[in-house]
């Protein structure tokens, strides 16, 4: 690989890995000569504390035998000799100590005490004060040695001394203390003596007194000093430890030696600094030689790779030169040849042949160029052979090849006689000038057929061009040379040059419109303006279109107008009534002036929809649209909101709100009064009435959405009235629709959560007491509520929707059941009944989601029963009847719940697959105590029979009512006289008797 501006990595990277390994050779060899060194220097040491300690400890040993010895001869002077009595001898021994002390090097004095501190001899002296202790040890030693006390100042010389000491045999028989004085001065030059090192630290130690004598002189051993027995036990073979010196506390060799008297050690110690200071200028010596000669080998090194590079650049320069030339004659969209000074091809490219394929052989045996044109030409080889070999004549000419291009060809001459051919093929050139020409004319005609006015204009609106449209509301005669004031409006003019401006500052402009008036009606028109490209100091210009707008703003204002008003009335909708009620509160600021916002809702509309059709519902919507702006007074503005919804905000109400709302209840009526008229529809006249809630609008209101939102509730709270009557917003309006929100959000949290939904169970029992079935009755089991019964929920369920996965869990859950029971020989008799809402009946998958439920759970169709109520028979009758066909055509059976309470044709029910129908517990209630109703009640009966239907009697808590009812032929009833509805459990508990006991 090569890099891309210098020499190829490969020899870069060799010479710089020569010299790398040349530079670790060195370095390498320097490492090992510092350490060798180093290493010698350490050994150098230890020798010379190994000579010195052998020496010293010879000359103490030799010293302290003399004292040694010289104290233990005191006890034989004091003996009497001859008649001499023990004053004469203590004299006697008394000189004779002098003359030895005087020929003692070390000895200063000597005495001889007795253990109580008295002096035997010399009499008359001073005597030496030893410490108790000191005596104690001395005196009780088995065996006498000689001792030392620890180093002090002596009374006599003021010079610190020790007091060598040995317990001798008084004349008398007692024991005695012989001491020596001697300077610790003399003994620092007895070791002085042999210290000629630098460096060198001496100390003379009793390991009971410490230290006695150091060299260099010091009071103490220094602290964090390497303790006697750690330099006994860490040395090595030959004593010696590396260790905190004595003295100093340095790093340094130390070595350790014992003398001939147990107590007392001799240490020498000579610091690291000391034993490496030639080290460290020989070290030096060689790292700076090594440094040489590194940053020579990398100075070779760099000069070495420079002429590399500069060799490669030179060598890259000349290969990129002929790369440049060679991708140039490649890239001319001509065919170039080089000739040489005897005509022959020296250079060709690739465009040359693809020209003249014909002449490829020639050229690439870089014939004469005779040969290449005779190839050109379609000469014969013996043709060419007998033109002359010269170089073609300079000049430029053009060539008709036989396949019908043609050729440009110019020749030149070049320095060293050769010649530069340029062939050109100027075919596809003409083909382009022809198309030009062409387009041209398309062009042209384009712009006839365009409806488009186009100007030229100078900077200051001066027409210099100008192309008419083939048609336009436009009419300017020829404006050329004229300025835009002489030949178009005021306004047209002044928006022309700001398009003209614009395009100036920005190169373009578009969007910019102006209104014509003419005769035969009202145009727009758009300015669509271009900066023209003109030569270096020309003065500017535009080219501008007049583009005919008019059929597109017309349909703008209509598409404006429908995102603003009802396609069906005409009145505005939700948009601009929200902007209009902006602006009422806005004017409510400044005016201090009310307003009012009424929420009207057509009662029973979806009725007269289902029954009559949407056009009818459509019609009646329009009517009441006119009626509503006839009552509008000026400001006013009626909406409609969508489906049956009407809005109408009132203005200019009074400042004060008890007029205000006198006067929005006298509005309000006026409108139940105008809309509670007779409408005439196509097919009928409609009776209607409304439902009106209103809010007052203050400065100080909320916002819009809550407006609406107040008004909305209190609509709502007009319909729960029951319609035709006009209800104000209230605070406790909010507080009921947020305690239904509030039960609409628990119940959709409920439905995700588990086990807050549970089944109860009231049993259907025959007139001999026997259970054949029973009623499935949802309950919900509230986490904070507690318990709560069908009616606190089902209605909020069934104008949410959400009545109808409430529906299909009980279904579940009750299929489930009978499931179950299917394995009990006592309980797989059991039917189940379960209540199905018309709005869950009425969705599109209702039939498909029973079956599934079915095999999902693997129930016998035949046991379930679905409930149904007569409000499916209001309307989708035929819808209602293919469904229950279907579900009954696997086996399901249908009941019709609270049968005679509602509104149904009995025309439809020999249309129904019923197979059982329910007497409503109001019919039930009132046997015994309303003969009609016991009519009624028998009538039902006597009809299901000839029906051939179940019947099943709701509601019966007495043995009357069940006495009348098994009388008059009703077999199976249900009630609190048989049981609540209850769990599972107690049912199956119920269930294990044979009877139920009536």
């Amino acid at each position: 690989m090569k890099s891309k501006n210098g020499p190829p990595r490969q020899l870069a990277a060799s010479t710089l890995a020569l010299a790398a390994l040349f530079i670790v050779v060195v370095f390498g060899l320097a490492v090992f000569a510092v350490l060798e060194m180093r290493s010698r220097a350490v050994d150098d040491a230890r020798d010379q504390i190994d000579r010195f300690l052998s020496g010293s400890v010879a000359a103490v040993n030799q010293n302290l035998l003399g004292v040694d010895l010289l104290l233990a001869d005191l006890g034989m002077l004091l003996r009497p000799v001859g008649n001499e009595d023990m004053a004469a001898a203590a004299q006697r021994a008394a000189i004779s100590m002098q003359s030895l002390a005087r020929h003692s090097l070390l000895v200063e004095r000597l005495e001889v005490l007795r253990p109580d501190g008295s002096v035997v001899s010399p009499p008359g002296r001073e005597a030496v004060q030893l410490s108790p202790a000191f005596t104690a040890r001395l005196m009780g030693q088995p065996v006498p040695e000689l001792m030392t006390t620890a180093p002090s100042l002596s009374p006599r010389t003021s010079q610190q001394v020790l007091y060598f000491t040995r317990m001798v045999r008084l004349p008398d028989g007692t024991q005695g203390i012989a001491l020596a004085e001697v300077q610790v001065a003399s003994l620092a030059r007895l070791l002085a003596h042999g210290a000629g090192i630098d460096g060198m630290e001496v100390t003379l130690e009793s390991l009971s007194q410490g230290l006695l004598v150091s060299v260099p002189p010091r009071s103490e051993i220094a602290e964090g000093s390497a303790s006697l027995p750690e330099l006994r036990s860490a040395a090595d073979a030959r004593g010696i430890v590396r260790a905190n010196s004595r003295l100093m506390g340095q790093d340094a060799l130390m070595a350790l030696r014992p003398t001939l008297n147990q107590d007392i050690v001799l240490s020498a110690g000579l610091p690291m600094e000391a034993v490496l200071e030639g080290f460290r200028t020989e070290r030096n010596l060689i790292v700076g030689v090594t440094v040489l000669l590194m940053l020579m080998v990398v100075g070779v090194s760099a000069y070495a790779l420079h002429q590399l590079r500069e060799q490669w650049l030179r060598r890259r320069e000349a290969l990129h030169a002929k790369s440049m030339l060679d991708q140039a004659l490649e890239s001319m969209s001509d065919g170039f040849v080089l000739l040489d000074a005897e005509g022959r091809v020296a250079a060709w490219n690739r465009r040359f042949a693809e020209i003249f394929p014909q002449a490829r052989v020639a050229l690439e045996a870089r014939m004469h160029m005779v040969a290449v044109e005779s190839a050109v030409s379609g000469r014969s080889a013996e043709e060419a052979a007998l033109l002359p070999p010269s170089l073609p004549a300079p000049g430029e000419q053009e060539l008709e090849l036989p396949d019908g291009r043609t050729v440009v060809v110019v020749k030149s001459p070049t320095p060293n006689g050769g010649m530069v051919c340029v062939y050109r093929d100027t075919s596809e050139k003409r083909r382009h000038l022809a198309d030009i020409v062409e387009g041209k004319a398309q062009l042209q005609a384009t712009l006839d057929a365009l409806p488009d006015v186009l100007l030229e204009l100078c900077l200051d609106g001066r027409c210099i061009g100008f192309h008419s449209a083939r048609a336009s509301l436009l009419d300017i005669g020829d404006p050329v040379g004229r300025t835009l004031s002489e030949v178009l409006p005021g306004d047209a003019a002044i928006q022309i040059m700001a398009a003209m401006r614009e395009a100036y500052l920005k190169g373009l402009s578009f969007g910019k419109q102006f209104e014509r008036r003419a005769s035969q009606g009202t145009a727009w028109f758009e300015i669509s303006a271009s900066r023209k490209l003109v030569g270096e100091g020309a003065d500017a210009r535009f080219i501008v279109i007049l583009r005919d707008i008019t059929d597109r703003m017309s349909a703008q204002l209509q598409i404006d107008h429908l995102s603003f008003y009802d396609n069906l009335t005409g009145l505005p909708n939700r948009r601009m009534l929200l902007h209009r009620l902006q602006s009422a509160i806005d004017a409510n600021v400044r005016r201090e002036r009310q307003a009012a916002l009424l929420f009207l809702d057509l009662d029973h509309f979806k009725t007269l929809n289902d029954a009559q059709g949407r056009n009818a519902g459509d019609v009646l919507l329009k009517q009441v649209a006119q009626r509503l702006q006839q009552l509008m007074r000026e400001g006013d503005t009626v909406a409609r909101l969508g489906g049956d919804e009407f809005v109408i905000l009132i203005e200019g109400l009074s400042a004060d709100s008890a007029t205000a709302v006198m006067q929005t209840q006298a509005f309000g009526e006026a409108v139940l009064a105008e809309l509670g008229r007779p409408i005439q529809l196509p097919a009928m006249t409609y009776h209607g009435t409304c439902s009106i809630g209103a809010t007052l609008i203050s400065a100080s209101s909320a916002s819009l959405e809550d407006l609406l939102k107040q008004a909305d509730i209190a609509m709502f709270h007009a319909k729960t009235a029951g319609g035709d009557v006009l209800r104000f917003f209230e605070a406790d309006m909010q507080t009921t629709v947020n305690a239904r929100a509030s039960l609409e959000s628990e119940l959709r949290a409920a439905l995700k959560a588990r086990g807050q939904f549970l089944l109860h169970y009231q049993p259907q029992v025959t007139s001999e007491g026997r259970v054949v079935g029973a009623e499935v009755l949802i309950r919900w089991l509230h986490p904070q509520r507690g318990l709560i019964p069908p009616a606190a929920f089902i209605d909020v369920a069934e104008e949410t929707g959400l009545i109808s996965p409430i529906g299909l869990w009980a279904l579940e859950q009750a299929c489930k059941q009978l499931d179950d029971w299917s394995n009990h020989p006592r309980r797989r008799h059991l039917t189940l009944a379960v209540n199905v809402s018309a709005r869950q009946f009425r969705k599109e998958d209702f039939a498909d989601k029973v079956r599934e439920v079915l095999i999902r759970t693997g129930a016998d169709p035949s046991k379930l029963k679905l409930e149904l109520t007569e409000s499916l028979l209001h309307d989708e009758v035929a819808e209602t009847i293919r469904k229950m066909k279907s579900l009954a055509a696997i086996g399901i059976r249908f009941s019709m719940d609270d049968f005679g309470t509602g509104y149904s044709s009995l025309s439809y029910m020999a249309q129904l697959p019923l197979h059982q129908i329910k007497i409503d517990k109001f019919f039930v209630s009132g046997i015994g105590t309303n003969p009609k109703i016991e009519l009624i009640v028998q009538t039902l009966i006597g009809m299901a029979a000839n029906l051939d239907l179940e019947v099943v009697a709701e509601g019966v808590e007495t043995q009357a009512q069940l006495d009348f009812l098994t009388r008059n032929g009703c077999r199976v009833c249900q009630g609190f006289l048989f049981g609540r509805p209850q769990p599972v459990e107690v049912l199956e508990s119920q269930l294990d008797t044979e009877l139920i006991p009536l």
